[in-house]
């Protein structure tokens, strides 16, 4: 999940905020582990965007705005399309998981 921190909000709220908007899942702010962030240039902004793990939530992942969800294999990550952000996530990911 992703999009912009609203006015007053910390990352980590964000964070839950869009976990259960795009996801139906609940966690907590002690459930959050940073890991590290990306930082990307983009023709019109700049990305500085802080990766989490999530260590517990509540639910079943699910679909909330049609987008394809699939569990896989932390050494498979580069073998699907995402942002150019991103990419340089998969690493830390591959070993952390």
């Amino acid at each position: 999940p992703g999009g912009k921190v609203e006015t007053g909000e910390t990352p980590e709220a964000a964070l839950i905020r869009e976990l259960y908007e795009e996801l139906g899942i609940e966690t907590w702010q002690s459930c959050l582990a940073p890991l590290t962030f990306a930082s990307h240039s983009y023709d019109d902004f700049h990305l500085l965007m802080p990766l989490f793990a999530c260590r517990k939530w509540g639910g079943t992942p699910m679909s909330k705005e049609n987008q394809a969800l699939k569990w896989v294999r932390p050494n498979d990550l580069k073998s699907y399309p995402m942002p150019a952000a991103d990419v340089p996530l998969i690493p830390i990911l591959r070993d952390w998981l």
